[in-house]
């Protein structure tokens, strides 16, 4: 039987809980994907929202193998999960934000949560508990823990202006404004005229 290695955890945007599912997983945190680079995760976080969705979206595989599973956190309950590119993923998985966690570091607790029953944990933290459970499904179900190697991912330089943001036209030459005083010369260039006969 083949080894099974430690899971790596990226995520695609800022404040996604990316450290905290990593720390819930034992896996490794492998930080932000940054645009303009490339990466291997098996698992890549992202929030919600719908630029957050867009940047997930110009996401690019590899043409073959195992692709990651993408974690959209702060899903509410009950609303359907966003569509995004077919096969573009080898799952998507909705993790619930918990709100006792927001305060601070929740890594040490997060930790601890698959170590119990479901029955002993509160509410919120059970429906994490529950999340945490379908993406260890999707990863072991994918096989790729079994290869040496995450998948690789990488991330395009986002070139859209802010919505709202007029792009800038092109530079047209301003005219030179005629002075209303003419310029005094300085010291130097007083210097280096020739002086003329019968000056004193």
């Amino acid at each position: 039987m083949s080894r099974v290695r430690r899971p790596v955890i990226a995520g695609v945007t800022r404040g996604s809980g990316t450290s905290t599912l990593a720390a819930a997983l034992h896996a490794i945190d492998a930080g932000l994907l940054a645009p303009g680079s490339a990466g291997e995760a098996d698992v890549l976080v992202c929030r919600s929202d719908e630029q957050s969705l867009r940047q997930a979206a110009t996401l690019a595989c590899a043409p073959s193998g195992p692709r990651p599973v993408l974690v959209l956190a702060g899903i509410a309950r009950g609303i359907p999960i966003p569509s995004l590119p077919a096969g573009q993923f080898a799952a998507v998985a909705v993790l619930p934000h918990v709100r006792r966690w927001f305060a601070g570091d929740a890594r040490a607790e997060a930790a601890a949560v698959l170590a119990y029953p479901p029955e002993r944990l509160p509410a919120d933290v059970r429906a994490y508990a529950a999340a945490l459970h379908r993406i260890v499904s999707a990863l072991v179900g994918s096989g790729q823990l079994q290869r040496a190697v995450p998948p690789l991912v990488s991330r395009p330089v986002t070139t859209a202006l802010w919505r709202g943001l007029p792009a800038a036209g092109p530079l047209v030459p301003q005219p030179t404004r005629p002075r209303d005083h003419p310029v005094e010369p300085d010291d130097d260039a007083l210097e280096g005229e020739p002086v003329a006969a019968g000056a004193t």
